[in-house]
């Protein structure tokens, strides 16, 4: 696979992309409107979807570390970067996945293949807890978490080079197929698939098991690895790990070879390329993020090139419509009365109809509504019965429109939203406190009314720190260990930060016949609102429902507008998390628990507070004045 050192470490450098944004594919699993539109259970733990997003949740905890950062899967990485001093070296270091340039290589010279594949990956995170993409989010996780021979032999291979291959031999074990991730996510999808015949039918289980293995099928259609040696070819005269003359390797070819009718259109736009040089400086067409006087530089339209800018044209309609020259306008372009009548020979028109008829047999966007059924996600009979009452919010933006509609003040459009603005505000009507112990707070008077008032806040909170995830290399630090950390623990799941722990794999999910569920704070809220003579939330939408409060609605507003910039507003997040750890331990809340309950919220209340003191103490609160104004405005909300 590697037939010298300093080819390995170039397919290192190549791979580091989609390295860096490991476990992606379910960063946005869990959020908190994660079930809406899903239809509503009465199984204890929330809808089906948030039950299942859960145990999904548990495989990128531990891509991440548990909280460790020795052991998140990202820092691994980085770690045999450095060692090898592989891509861009600033201060003598590798910098790491999210700063631009991070691999060293020019816009042109990475792998097209793994791109794609870091790319899909994270648009698949970012819509893993929406109806779209949930079951395929779990058939993409379900493949990926298979384990793939070719990881063995880059394991093996890697040591013989004398280069550290402890990034893939950990995927070998913590992966297995018995208690790890490859466990994990199958049985993610068996429950679901369960729960949906359970709560929606048979019909509707089918439909959702051909939606998992699209996403199963999309997941192995997407390879994570640079090209194989045969498509590489070495260049003397390098500098490599810093020792001139080494020699280095470089693709040669595009990861999905051409086609013959491929070809001949390359060759056609090779030969013509000199001749049309400035010809096409007046269209503004971008293709594939370049101009048409960009691709057909002569001086750089290679073979590769060439490809490349051809399989951008034939997703540009109307120019290229798949299937049909006659209607594709570069044809008619071409043809008597076109601006471009005679540019091309009759032969050259005749093979740019070839391939674009040829195209029309790929059919790629169909394919999924030919093996699914439905262009859309199909809806279950239990939310049809639901959009009768009311209609279903699609995503956050319908929740944040509603919930400015019930404000006091109405506030700016997300466009405008100003957060400096806001935590500014926020700070200007707190205390001057310079140390956590400066501030107890006495407990406050919540009769039944105030608490169905603040139940609604309680389940917005869980989901401050949501955001943190979808960066997976930003999330490979002291901070974000804090925040993973937190986020396990109103999850439910133990503590796992230590270096001497071992990770749960399926212990914390069940076992095959095991119905176990993990309770959290998003759990215990909605098992207070019986306490208080309400009906618990099916989904977001009942959260939102249930304000009647227009103070809480513009906080809670506010909130979900400050989460969607976790790294700019880390110190407010960060106060605002301890602020809702002491909300959770007031009494009101804790006696109308049962005693399970009260036990877990105990424990949650109480790392919470230990682990935002850890992340002061170690100096992580840039802005002070912003993480007492974010503690201090969940006070307020009692008073409100």
């Amino acid at each position: 696979m590697f037939p010298t050192h300093a080819y390995a470490k170039e397919w290192l450098r190549l791979a580091a992309v989609v390295k860096y944004v490991d476990g992606g594919w379910l960063g946005g699993v869990l959020d908190v409107a994660t079930g809406v539109g899903a239809g509503s259970d009465t199984i204890p733990g929330g809808t089906l979807e948030r039950r299942v997003a859960k145990m999904a949740w548990q495989v990128i905890s531990e891509e991440f570390g548990d909280g460790d950062l020795a052991k998140n899967h990202i820092h691994l990485y980085h770690r045999l970067c450095q060692s090898e001093r592989l891509g861009l070296i600033i201060d003598d270091q590798s910098q790491p996945g999210h700063v631009r340039g991070f691999d060293g290589l020019g816009d042109r010279e990475g792998s097209p293949r793994v791109w794609a594949a870091a790319v899909a990956q994270q648009c698949i995170g970012l819509l893993a807890g929406t109806g779209d993409l949930f079951a395929e989010a779990l058939g993409f996780n379900m493949a990926y978490e298979c384990l793939p021979y070719h990881l063995l032999v880059t394991s093996m291979e890697l040591r013989e080079l004398k280069i550290n291959d402890y990034y893939f031999a950990i995927h070998v074990t913590i992966d297995n197929a018995d208690s790890g991730h490859s466990a994990m996510a199958r049985i993610a999808v068996e429950r679901y698939l369960d729960g949906v015949r359970e709560r929606d039918g048979a019909e509707a289980m089918e439909i959702m098991w051909k939606r998992v293995q699209a996403g199963f099928t999309l997941a192995e259609g997407l390879p994570t690895t640079p090209s194989a040696p045969i498509a590489f070819e070495s260049a003397a005269g390098g500098v490599v790990g810093g020792v001139a003359g080494e020699r280095t390797y470089r693709p040669t070819e595009s990861p999905n070879p051409a086609t013959p009718v491929e070809r001949r259109m390359v060759d056609i736009f090779q030969r013509k390329s000199p001749a049309a040089i400035k010809m096409h400086c007046p269209s503004r067409i971008l293709i594939a993020g370049q101009t048409i006087e960009q691709w057909l530089d002569p001086a750089t339209l290679t073979p590769e090139r060439g490809l490349l800018f051809l399989r951008g044209l034939e997703t540009k309609s109307p120019w290229v419509k798949a299937g049909d020259p006659d209607g594709s306008k570069l044809v008619q372009m071409l043809e008597w009365e076109g601006k471009m009548f005679g540019a091309f020979s009759r032969e050259e028109v005749g093979h740019l109809k070839a391939w674009i008829r040829g195209l029309g047999g790929k059919a790629a966007d169909g394919a999924y509504v030919k093996h699914v059924g439905s262009s859309s996600p199909i809806t279950s009979r239990a939310e049809q019965d639901a959009s009768t009452v009311e209609p279903v919010a699609d995503d956050l933006e319908a929740v944040l429109a509603r919930l400015k509609r019930r404000a006091i003040n109405s506030l700016p459009s997300d466009d405008d939203f100003d957060h400096l603005a806001l935590i500014t505000k926020w700070k200007a009507a707190s205390p001057p406190l310079r140390d956590l112990d400066m501030l107890t707070f006495p407990p406050p008077d919540l009769n039944p009314t105030k608490i169905a008032a603040l139940l609604p806040l309680w389940l917005i909170s869980t989901s401050l720190l949501e955001q943190y995830p979808l960066s997976p290399s930003r999330l490979a630090s002291p901070l974000g260990m804090i925040v993973l950390r937190l986020i396990r623990s109103s999850l439910g799941f133990g503590a796992l930060h230590q270096p001497e722990d071992v990770c749960a794999g399926i212990d914390d999910m069940g076992h095959e016949d095991d119905g176990r569920e993990m309770t959290g704070v998003w759990e215990i809220g909605t098992g207070l609102y019986p306490a208080v003579g309400l009906k618990p939330p099916p989904n977001l939408l009942g959260v939102v429902s249930g304000i009647t409060d227009k103070g809480i609605a513009e906080f809670v507003a506010e909130l979900l507008e400050l989460r969607t910039r976790p790294y700019t507003n880390k110190d407010v997040l960060m106060g605002l998390t301890l602020g809702f750890a002491e909300m959770y331990a007031v009494s009101a809340w804790t006696d109308r628990l049962g005693m399970d309950d009260r036990a877990v919220l105990r424990r949650i209340t109480q790392e919470h507070r230990e682990t935002v003191r850890e992340h002061v103490d170690n100096g992580g609160v840039e802005d002070w004045g912003a993480f007492v104004a974010g503690r201090m405005r969940v006070r307020a909300c009692w008073d409100m």
